[in-house]
């Protein structure tokens, strides 16, 4: 018992110490301008973190549509065109090509969701598809194609 004690006593100084160790160096508080500037720069999400996040996007709305989740649908549609507008932000060489895919690859759900049209947003999916792969290869990415069908979505939503 007295061993166990004085582990744990061990254990929550080492704690205490980390705590006020890494509260004393919050980059955020101690570095200048520059410096914390160039460390965010550093961990703004890449090309690839975002297109990550639009391949589970893409999955989603495919299937939330096809299960008639038409909200759920609609806001996956929402998430997609903000993380296109993130990326023009972040990755301003990319921005010609993500403009362009705004400008084209999301037309035609607004009609489909809204009248729960399967039909029609078949159209829709396959019109972006396209128009991913479009981007992709213009970005000299044209190995990265996307399925027709999405095998499966990823979120609790969808069944």
């Amino acid at each position: 018992m007295v061993t166990v004690m004085k582990y744990i006593l061990c254990l929550l100084l080492t704690l205490s110490a980390t705590i006020s160790h890494a509260s004393n160096d919050d980059w955020r508080k101690s570095d200048n301008d520059k410096e914390k500037l160039n460390k965010i720069i550093k961990v703004i999400p890449s090309t690839s973190d975002i297109m990550f996040q639009m391949g589970e996007r893409y999955k989603n709305l495919y299937w939330a549509a096809k299960q008639g989740k038409w909200a759920f649908a609609e806001y996956q549609l929402e998430e997609m065109e903000g993380l296109i507008k993130t990326l023009m932000i972040t990755r301003p060489k990319r921005g010609e090509t993500a403009a362009n895919f705004l400008a084209y690859g999301l037309n035609g759900y607004e009609d489909a969701i809204e009248n729960k049209n399967w039909a029609a947003f078949q159209k829709a999916f396959s019109k972006m598809r396209q128009a991913c792969e479009h981007c992709h290869k213009q970005n000299r990415h044209a190995f990265i194609k996307l399925q027709k069908t999405p095998a499966k979505g990823s979120s609790p939503v969808l069944d």
